[in-house]
């Protein structure tokens, strides 16, 4: 590999959220979607270029960056689309909550499948407005839509659906035959879509490819709102950068006008280090997809060999969804952080507390630790 991949780098004196968790310095922090890798050095060349010109201030979108992006989208997924349907926001949280705003009026709700990222089920609650939960079923460790729930739970008031797309935390790339199910029932209810796409340049499992909402028929371009980015595909996570993908413009145009006041201006050095990521690091996003495989595989094969664990996937992302429902445990999450010394995300967080999702974004020599830490916890266990 061009890349070192290997290298293990020290965090906490940058004041890392992820690897300043845990009281205990012995916890491996594995909770957080934010990889140990080394930015590429693509990116980090150009953002130490434009800091040399020593001022900042406030920065317009340049052209580039989203030409860029609408052909990192189609080299991708093989959706076109228009640079005039992009807009770019602060990170993929703040779109959640602006369509919120955007779409639902007081007393109107959304369908959130569950488990799910937590901020999809803030959102609604931070905009005033109400939410509906329905849950994913795990199929061999798959998570897939409970279809006849989504239909006798839906009201006349529901009027916007959270698609989360890989999904997360199971990692679910979600097939053509799923979204047109969606897509059919929120035709016939005139809902519009959601859909978180973040994770979309990751796919691992061989064979699949990602199939944007959006792109499957009109009627889900017009009343979609589609969230990409680069933070997670570049390790570029606490970038205040992403793009919300809005062909309908009269939803496009209500959307931006609900930022107005609420939504920080985008920083000048993430525009950079967006606009190099999509031009210029390909090669290292090459890479990455093959490291995260064999880690992925690692985890796959040694996690299975745990009596009480099971693990399928993901097929996209750095996230595992580990299914502990067999391991007797009350609180799998802290037996991970107190006993192994593996600092896990409790499943609690996204909707199932008989589940932890463990960040598998790292130097591989860290990953063999904390499998072998959570083979050994689990092997003394009385």
């Amino acid at each position: 590999m061009k890349y070192d991949f290997d290298q293990i780098i020290s965090r906490k004196e940058t004041y890392s959220t992820k690897w300043l968790k845990f009281s205990d310095d012995d916890v491996i922090p594995m909770w957080i979607a934010d990889m140990d890798f080394i930015c590429p050095p693509e990116i980090t060349s150009a953002m130490s270029e434009r800091i040399a010109q020593g001022i900042f201030g406030y920065s317009e979108i340049p052209s580039n960056l989203t030409n860029v992006f609408v052909d990192n989208v189609k080299n991708n997924s093989g959706w076109s689309i228009q640079k005039d349907w992009v807009v770019w926001i602060p990170g993929g949280v703040v779109g959640l909550n602006v369509t919120c705003k955007t779409v639902l009026a007081p007393g109107e709700l959304a369908m959130v499948p569950s488990p799910i990222y937590a901020p999809f089920t803030e959102a609604p609650e931070n905009m005033e407005r109400g939410f509906i939960k329905t849950h994913l079923f795990d199929s061999q460790g798959r998570l897939e839509f409970d279809m006849d729930a989504i239909e006798t739970l839906l009201t006349d008031d529901t009027k916007l659906f959270f698609l989360c797309n890989p999904q997360n935390p199971g990692g679910t790339v979600f097939s053509e035959g799923e979204l047109k199910e969606i897509s059919k029932v929120c035709e016939d209810r005139n809902i519009i879509v959601c859909s978180d796409e973040i994770h979309s340049d990751l796919i691992l499992e061989e064979g699949l490819k990602h199939i944007p909402y959006a792109s499957l028929n009109k009627y889900n371009e017009d009343n979609s709102i589609t969230i990409m980015g680069p933070c997670k595909t570049f390790n570029l996570a606490g970038f205040p950068i992403a793009a919300a993908i809005i062909p309908n413009r009269e939803l496009r145009e209500d959307f931006k006008g609900n930022t107005k006041g609420i939504v920080a201006h985008i920083d000048n050095i993430a525009i950079v280090a967006a606009e190099a990521a999509y031009r210029d690091a390909q090669e290292w996003y090459l890479e990455l997809l093959e490291y995260l495989k064999t880690n992925r595989n690692l985890l796959l094969e040694r996690l299975n060999n745990i009596d009480g664990l099971s693990l399928k996937g993901p097929e996209a992302g750095f996230l595992a969804w580990i299914d502990c429902s067999e391991s007797g445990l009350d609180n799998a999450a802290n037996f991970f952080i107190d006993e192994a010394r593996v600092g896990v995300y409790d499943g609690a967080w996204f909707g199932d507390k008989n589940y932890v999702r463990l960040n598998f974004g790292c130097p591989k020599s860290i990953l063999e630790e904390a499998i072998n830490r959570i083979e050994k916890a689990f092997s003394q266990r009385n």
